[in-house]
């Protein structure tokens, strides 16, 4: 789409493939995390590959990085955990993973400051992407409600209601997406809403070649 990119898996991660299978997703939402690692950083790529090895460890256990993207302090974009390009993917979080949900991380830690402008952007153009992608409604007020599969917040089981777009925090009990970012996510919402409609009003349909639409 105009105006977004994404670095495809092997751009960081062609000689880090997944450690196991990873299952196919029905995303109801979008989870927006930071990264919590340090804003100051000469290579993304190299950022991911150390969330790589820290989520496949033992400590974590995971097949592959936990989240479906990533966005980097320079509005870069990047796809994650493997085949998230290509289609919904299962993710993994900490405090566990309730479902239905696609994520979206910004690289460093917003606890106290705030992501640059253009990450801001960015992010809004990735979940207005993905929103158009899987159907999700993110028009203001816009929820959605499932069963969880289980977070220490939600026990499997539970009857969750969530806004479409919403922070890790809303899911887990965490201090994620921080605590200078959290607060922005209605302005988030609002620009992934602007981005649906820009896009929804530039792009003109596809057509096949030689042939000309009624």
């Amino acid at each position: 789409l105009p105006g977004l990119s994404i670095y495809p898996r092997d751009a960081w991660g062609a000689a880090l493939p997944p450690r196991g299978p990873i299952g196919v997703e029905t995303p109801q939402f979008l989870l927006v995390h930071h990264s919590a690692s340090s804003n100051s950083y000469s290579s993304a790529a190299s950022v991911i590959q150390a969330i790589y090895a820290f989520h496949t460890s033992a400590a974590k256990g995971w097949n592959d990085v936990c989240y479906e993207f990533f966005v980097g302090h320079d509005g870069d974009v990047w796809e994650g955990r493997a085949g998230a390009l290509t289609g919904p993917v299962v993710a993994d979080a900490t405090g566990g993973s309730q479902g239905f949900a696609q994520l979206v991380c910004l690289l460093g830690d917003f606890t106290n400051q705030l992501p640059t402008a253009r990450a801001q952007v960015a992010l809004a153009k990735v979940l207005a992407w993905l929103a158009g992608r899987y159907s999700i409604d993110i028009s203001p007020g816009a929820t959605t409600s499932f069963i969880s599969r289980g977070s220490q917040r939600w026990r499997a089981g539970t009857p969750v209601t969530t806004e479409t777009i919403a922070g890790h925090r809303d899911m887990s009990f965490t201090a994620c997406p921080g605590d200078a970012f959290y607060p922005m996510l209605p302005e988030i919402r609002a620009g992934a809403i602007a981005q649906r409609e820009a896009w929804r009003t530039t792009l003109k349909p596809a057509r096949r070649l030689g042939v000309v639409n009624p």
